[in-house]
C-alpha cells in the first residue's frame, strides 16, 4: 500500500504509457503480417461486472464514512491494498486494450476490424471502470486528519489521559 495514496496523475500516466506502447507494439505487429489481436465481448463485460463487485466490496467503508457502521482495521487496510492494486491493474488493461484498439482504427473497415476495434474498445472501457472504481474505494478507505485527531482524543478521555 501506498503511504499517501494512489495519485490520479500516476494512474493516467500509466495508462497513457501502456497506451503508447501498446499501440507501438501492435503496428509492428500488424506490420508484420500478422492477424490483430482477438478479443470478446465476455472481455469487456467481465471487466465491467469486476469494477462492480469492486465498489460492493468497498461498500462497508461508504458506510463507515457516513457513521453507519465499523470496518474492521485490518479489513479496511486490505481494501484499500485491494484499492490500489484495481486502480493500477485497470490503468493498464485499459491502456493495453485502448492502444490496441487505436491500431485498428485506420482499417475500421477491412476484414472485420470495425468490430474488433469497438470489443478493444469496450474492454478498455470496463479497465478503465476498473481504475475509477480502485480510485473511489481508496477515498473511501481515507482517514482525514480530523477523524483521526477525534480518535486520538477519545482514547485518551477512555484511558483517563
Amino acid at each position: 500500500m501506498l503511504r499517501h495514496g494512489l495519485r490520479v496523475t500516476t494512474v493516467l500516466v500509466t495508462a497513457v504509457a501502456t497506451t503508447v506502447l501498446s499501440w507501438s507494439a501492435g503496428r509492428w505487429w500488424l506490420s508484420s503480417g500478422h492477424a490483430p489481436v482477438q478479443v470478446g465481448w465476455l472481455v469487456g463485460v467481465l471487466l465491467v461486472a469486476m469494477a462492480a463487485v469492486l465498489l460492493y466490496a468497498g461498500r462497508p467503508m461508504w458506510r463507515m464514512r457516513r457513521g453507519r457502521g465499523h470496518v474492521e482495521p485490518l479489513v479496511a487496510a486490505r481494501l484499500l491494498g485491494l484499492a490500489q492494486a484495481s486502480a493500477l491493474t485497470g490503468a493498464i488493461a485499459g491502456g493495453v486494450y485502448l492502444g490496441l484498439a487505436l491500431v485498428l482504427v485506420p482499417d475500421i473497415g477491412f476484414a472485420g476490424r470495425g468490430i474488433m476495434a469497438l470489443k478493444l474498445g469496450f474492454a478498455a472501457l470496463g479497465a478503465a471502470l476498473i481504475a475509477v472504481a480502485g480510485m473511489l474505494v481508496q477515498r473511501w478507505c481515507r482517514i482525514d486528519r480530523d477523524d483521526e485527531d477525534e480518535d486520538d482524543e477519545a482514547s485518551e478521555q477512555r484511558s483517563g489521559g
